[in-house]
């Protein structure tokens, strides 16, 4: 197993700060739908057809998890944390940093495979029970891991990507700053919404494609 692909640490810190936003924002939705459903038979049923995805530990995945410290950071805050990297080397480093890890939690909540992402007996299981799922997003290799997203993660899964922009469906990634708005779409693009933007650090919500369509319907009225 090798890759040609250049290796990026990405900065625990803002690991860290992105998904304690995603922790809050799961616990405001779990609020919110309790709110909307009172009496105690209907709060029940609810919580019944609440996705999965937001019911048990959040599952995090890091899809070429490089020296582990993403998914290092995602296990000691609490989050179940799947990495998948095909370098032996890194994945090697990786395993020896979690082992080492003082701290009881980051160890027991992780895991750490060696293997090719796009291999569905090494990703599927984990990418069809992830919460959230990290990307190394480069050009050369989007349109496959697009494809990748779109088959195996459900509804609602967030979607991470350190620096580099994911290419939308719907062809544009909407920022804050409507100056730096960028067309990214095209082929390969995935059916989400950005929904964070700090410090180079992108978060997107993955919709179903009639949702997409329709807030496109929407924008352009």
């Amino acid at each position: 197993l090798k890759s040609s692909l250049p290796y990026m640490s990405t900065p625990r810190q803002k690991v860290e700060k992105a998904l304690t936003f995603l922790s809050k924002r799961n616990e405001t939705m779990l609020a919110n739908n309790n709110l909307k459903h009172k009496d105690i038979g209907t709060t029940i049923k609810a919580r019944h057809n609440v996705s999965v995805a937001h019911q048990k530990q959040l599952h995090f995945v890091d899809l070429g998890s490089g020296d582990g410290t993403a998914v290092l950071a995602a296990s000691s805050l609490g989050w179940r944390a799947t990495g998948i990297e095909m370098n032996p080397t890194l994945w090697l480093m990786s395993s020896i940093r979690r082992l080492l890890s003082n701290n009881k939690k980051t160890r027991m909540n992780s895991e750490l495979k060696i293997g090719d992402m796009f291999d569905a007996s090494i990703s599927q299981s984990s990418l069809r029970n992830a919460n959230c799922t990290m990307i190394f997003g480069v050009a050369p290799l989007m349109p496959r891991i697009s494809n990748l997203i779109e088959t195996e993660c459900r509804t609602g899964c967030w979607i991470m990507s350190y620096r580099f922009r994911v290419p939308l469906a719907n062809g544009y990634d909407v920022v804050k700053n409507k100056k730096d708005q960028a067309s990214v779409g095209g082929s390969g693009g995935i059916h989400a919404s950005l929904i964070y933007d700090e410090e180079e650090m992108r978060i997107y919500e993955l919709n179903s494609v009639d949702t997409t369509e329709e807030d496109n319907s929407n924008n352009t009225d």
